[in-house]
């Protein structure tokens, strides 16, 4: 019913964009279909909540004393490791599908700080990376796939596919998976949806700031320069990836763990 649902919302947002006068090419659309999707993905979730006699506060916890500095540093760590993994991944793509890659090298879909762009198209999309995002993603991914399939399959199966469908649906399939992997161990460790969300946002937030970096004069393609800096992704991953192991590997959980959902539920 949810795939359904999914397919049934992008094709009425496309219905939506042909019937009217949008252009497609207008930067600003995307950060509004994008939360228009999400609004109506999340409102109908909430209906199945509350036809499944689900609570809500369950699924999103509470908020308790946590150790922020090592989580941020935690953050610091899997934005490296994904920035490390993009560079190699693509590094390796290019040479079997090179179009593809310069096409998404030279993606501009989010334009924040572009010459073009407009104050107000900068602060609303930088609300949308930051804000919108964050929530509208940890709930779906994590509040609700990997409670859901957990109670199906289990906790660690629950884990593993809501990370790797998280990392698939971004172009950074394998950093994106790890990050799905690390904000979902935060999530059953902590039991609130506060910590992961705070910790996306973060991530987003960062990668906007680089984003916003000058760059240096370019005066190769995108496609040669991604190829002439495939070193630096190695470099990254190698200063990362221990980190990332080890956490996953402390933090891991049994077969027979409860799922956030009912860990909260047991407590009531």
């Amino acid at each position: 019913m949810g795939l359904l649902l999914l397919l049934g919302l992008s094709f009425g947002l496309g219905v939506i964009v042909a019937a009217t006068r949008l252009n497609p090419a207008d930067p600003i659309l995307f950060p509004v279909l994008y939360i228009l999707f999400f609004a109506l993905l999340c409102l109908w979730e909430l209906r199945q909540f509350r036809r499944l006699h689900i609570d809500p506060k369950h699924v999103v916890g509470r908020l308790s004393q946590q150790q922020w500095l090592p989580i941020v540093g935690l953050v610091i760590v899997v934005l490296i490791f994904s920035m490390g993994a993009f560079l190699l991944s693509f590094y390796a793509l290019s040479f079997a599908a090179p179009d593809f890659v310069e096409s998404t090298l030279k993606s501009d879909t989010i334009q924040i700080g572009a010459e073009t762009s407009t104050p107000f198209y900068n602060v609303f999309m930088a609300l949308v990376v930051a804000g919108v995002a964050p929530i509208a993603e940890e709930f779906i991914f994590r509040g609700i796939l990997l409670n859901r399939w957990a109670a199906k399959w289990g906790i660690r199966p629950a884990l593993v596919l809501s990370a790797v469908v998280f990392g698939i649906l971004h172009a950074n399939v394998v950093g994106l998976s790890v990050f799905g992997l690390v904000m979902g161990l935060l999530y059953i460790r902590t039991r609130t949806l506060f910590v992961p969300i705070a910790c996306h946002a973060l991530n987003n937030a960062m990668a906007l700031s680089l984003q916003l970096m000058p760059d240096a004069a370019q005066t190769e393609p995108a496609l040669e320069q991604l190829r002439s800096q495939w070193w630096i992704g190695l470099i990254l991953l190698l200063l990362s990836a221990p980190w990332i192991i080890w956490f996953l590997y402390r933090n891991w959980p049994t077969r027979d763990a409860k799922s956030p959902y009912w860990a909260n539920a047991s407590l009531t």
